[in-house]
């Protein structure tokens, strides 16, 4: 009874299984039982530092996949971007070649033209001239004949040389393409054996060790489905405050910023519905409990950076990673709605310090505190 009261008012938890809180849930499972020996005493202590050491190399497990989803993100963008390049050089390259081959045209017609008019063609316009009038008029037609076919020349040489660059331009950006999604795979092969060792890992703990990280991980789930409910059970309060006259200039506590000034560099204020306060927390808390799967974005499980993407925007697609998101407007008084983020990690700022995150693989979408050196951005 008195584990379940503890892990009952635990509400806000770290994204990290916090070793420490081992020790506390050890100290309680032993207080239902007698005055442990001398004996039961060191094996408890084992199997509480068997467990804190597991927990040790899993959480540094973790912060490799939480920096191998942003560099997967990245890759699988620029990945895109150098396909998109080259689809346009080569939608380019056929606009290109259907113009060389008119102006090719239009130079053959010339070249069979002058071809039959023979040299006498020219001299038969000069000599056929009667007064100066005509054969002034006549020169001018002939420079002018002249003219344009030096501009046709020109034209099939700049197209044509333009052509070539786009040529190269889209060989360099195949290529580019080809290696970006090769190192996009590469990344998620070794994301997935990273998440292979950590399940390893846990499932080579002893079952009185296991016990305490279940004991931890349902703990943190519990205060997940806790802090949903109550978000849920205060939206009427929420609509009610929406709906009042003054509800015009949002305060802190739901959210809003009154002006564009206090909102830490001219950053937007974050999107609102009306009916229920915020829409970002709405979609945040909507999440709790979700389990975390590496590189995903919803529905069924999310990444960090995937969860923050379907929070912001209510679709299941990445818009972004931790460095997309760190180049971002930075906040100086942070909002809830707001993004908490650094180069590893990124989680929805739901005020007081806390923040709604997918946190690690077995634990999934929590309330945790916000994590040191994380800033705090608005689109």
């Amino acid at each position: 009874m008195a584990s379940r009261s503890a892990r009952a008012q635990r509400t806000r938890l770290p994204r990290r299984i916090a070793c420490g809180s081992l020790s506390i849930a050890l100290a309680l499972s032993m207080s239902a039982f007698a005055v442990p020996t001398q004996a039961q005493a060191v094996t408890a202590a084992q199997k509480q530092q068997e467990a804190e050491a597991a927990l040790t190399q899993m959480n540094a497990m973790q912060q490799q996949l939480d920096r191998a989803s942003a560099d997967y993100g990245e890759a699988l963008a620029q990945q895109q971007n150098a396909e998109e390049q080259r689809d346009d050089a080569s939608a380019r390259i056929d606009a290109l070649e259907g113009e060389i081959d008119e102006v090719q045209g239009r130079l053959a017609s010339r070249a069979r033209s002058m071809y039959r008019g023979g040299p006498t063609s020219f001299l038969d316009l000069l000599l056929g001239s009667a007064t100066f009038a005509e054969l002034t008029e006549n020169w001018g037609l002939i420079a002018r004949v002249n003219d344009s076919d030096a501009a046709l020349v020109e034209r099939s040489r700049a197209l044509r040389d333009e052509a070539r660059e786009q040529r190269d331009r889209f060989d360099e950006q195949a290529k580019l393409a080809a290696e970006k999604a090769d190192e996009a795979k590469r990344i998620a092969d070794e994301a997935a054996g990273t998440v292979e060792q950590m399940r390893s890992t846990y499932e080579s703990l002893s079952a009185e060790a296991r016990q305490l990280v279940d004991a931890e991980r349902e703990a943190q789930r519990q205060a997940a489905q806790q802090a949903a409910q109550a978000y849920e059970a205060a939206a009427p309060q929420r609509a009610q405050q929406q709906s009042a006259p003054e509800a015009s200039a949002p305060s802190a506590g739901n959210g809003g910023s009154s002006s564009a000034g206090s909102n830490g560099g001219g950053a937007s204020a974050p999107s609102y519905v009306p009916s229920t306060g915020n829409a970002i927390l709405d979609r945040a808390y909507s999440q709790l409990g979700k389990p975390y799967g590496w590189g995903a974005t919803g529905m069924a499980a999310f990444d960090c950076s995937g969860f923050v993407g379907y929070a912001l925007t209510g679709s299941p697609t990445r818009i972004g990673t931790t460095y997309t998101y760190l180049s971002w407007p930075r906040v100086s008084n942070p909002q809830p709605g707001d993004v908490c983020t650094n180069a590893e990690h990124c989680g929805i700022y739901i005020g007081g310090g806390q923040m709604i995150h997918a946190a690690t693989d077995g634990v999934g979408v929590i309330v945790g505190p916000v994590q040191p050196g994380m800033v705090y951005v608005r689109r």
